[in-house]
């Protein structure tokens, strides 16, 4: 459990303070809550989370590294305003916090002390805080805007309630969600900007996909959220698949300063020249600097994969990558090349190939990598690529790997060319849990 620049020696117990009655799916700050749920428990950590009594678990909160805890469902209002039963049920909410609490390092709040309708939750967290200065107090602020004001209060609440909002909220931090909004934040809250902290919104890349499970725990064993190029070539391996060009080409990629992934489904492939063919890949893979866990076989990945996968892995795979490149001396149409076309992949397709320039249009890297036809008049023949011309043979491996290192600046410019592709990229890097995570939430579980 190390996150950037934290060393804990033991997780901090952590409670999550939210008011809600049921765990609504459409209501936005429930979503916030169950990504934080599972980046906590998928870190190690067990938690309790809190909710209103009539609240029914389900989904994320059936964890067993949850716990939920109940506090009294007490009247609200979305107004200022201190009905009849304001002095206890502040009373009541105290006592429930202070039992619920007692033991806990770090309290996340949600909109506590922000929203009218959680103002008795506030007088109560305030006054548990009071008691337990060792508490440290995360309060997501759901909105930029205004919170409840001391004027507002003023006409409706007798001094000693006034007095509490009057104080900096003990031990607490402000938590928003971009860095533009921190003076705004820390100027409606009336705190030093130092203590408005930014945590992203994180997306469950997995969840939002439709990843099937097996795919995903490949993906978070060898991190594929973390690489710049994610290539997959779906592919029995015949030689005249020529998936050494895609091992080549990404592996040049990693000398450009990109971190890569290249898998290949090798379906079809268990005897024969095929698996001496994967070795020679393998080996291929190491002469051009890629390191283990950089090229994968999905044969050699789970038992079931070892002959055939699933069209829904392949799918999975597709919809996780941003480059396809797509080397083959000949195919009828290529399928895969049109999928991980609609997935938003930048491609690369063989130039020497005629039949590719007229599928796939212009939108496409075109290459030079052989063919078994004429390349000129499309008829039957051969098109070989001689990587730096009329050198002698002992210059051509340094020629092609030149050319394959033009390549891949290509498809570097392509990701970062400031386009959809771009966009998804970055946010797969930096916007998935496990990203946020490490980098902004749980260091403010340990800082002072």
């Amino acid at each position: 459990m190390q996150s950037d620049g934290v060393s804990p020696t033991s997780p901090r117990k952590v409670v999550i303070f939210t008011t809600f009655s049921s765990a609504d799916e459409a209501y936005s700050l429930n979503r916030v809550v169950i990504d934080q749920i599972k980046m906590l428990t998928q870190n190690g950590y067990k938690i309790k989370v809190i909710v209103a009594a009539p609240f029914e678990a389900k989904g994320e909160y059936l964890n067993p590294n949850v716990k939920i805890e109940r506090i009294p469902i007490v009247s609200v209002h979305n107004e200022v305003k201190k009905d009849e039963t304001f002095d206890a049920d502040v009373t009541a909410l105290e006592k429930s916090l202070t039992e619920i609490l007692t033991g806990a390092d770090v309290v996340i709040t949600h909109d506590i002390i922000y929203q009218n309708a959680c103002l008795k939750h506030n007088f109560a967290a305030r006054k548990v805080a009071e008691k337990m200065p060792n508490l440290r107090w995360l309060h997501w602020i759901h909105s930029a805007t205004s919170p409840v004001t001391l004027a507002a209060l003023r006409d409706y609440f007798s001094d000693e309630y006034l007095q509490l909002v009057s104080k900096p909220f003990p031990n607490a931090r402000y938590v928003f969600f971009n860095n533009w909004s921190v003076p705004r934040v820390a100027k409606n809250f009336g705190v030093e900007e130092k203590l408005v902290k930014v945590v992203h919104h994180p997306t469950d890349l997995y969840e939002l996909l439709k990843i099937s499970d097996p795919v995903r725990k490949i993906a978070e064993k060898y991190e594929f959220l973390k690489a710049d190029v994610i290539c997959v070539y779906p592919v029995r391996l015949d030689r005249g698949k020529q998936v050494e060009y895609m091992v080549k080409t990404i592996a040049s990629m990693k000398r450009l300063d990109l971190t890569v992934k290249a898998i290949v489904i090798d379906f079809h492939s268990t005897a024969g020249d095929k698996v001496t063919y994967r070795d020679t890949l393998k080996q291929t893979a190491i002469d051009y600097g890629l390191s283990e866990g950089e090229l994968l076989f999905t044969s050699q990945l789970r038992p079931e994969w070892s002959y055939e996968t699933s069209h829904e892995v392949v799918g999975d795979f597709m919809r996780l990558s941003n480059v396809f490149i797509m080397p083959s001396v000949s195919e009828s149409y290529s399928l895969i090349t049109q999928e991980a076309g609609m997935n938003r992949c930048v491609v690369v397709a063989n130039y020497d190939f005629p039949p590719f320039r007229d599928i796939f249009g212009p939108n496409v890297i075109y290459r030079k990598f052989s063919s078994n036809v004429d390349a000129n008049s499309g008829q039957d023949g051969f098109t070989k690529t001689n990587y730096g011309g009329d050198v002698s043979e002992e210059q051509r491996p340094s020629e092609e790997k030149k050319y394959h290192y033009e390549t891949g600046a290509m498809i570097k410019a392509k990701l970062n060319d400031g386009g959809p592709i771009a966009l998804a990229s970055f946010l797969r890097k930096e916007r998935n849990l496990q990203a946020i995570f490490k980098k902004e939430l749980e260091p403010l579980l340990y800082s002072d």
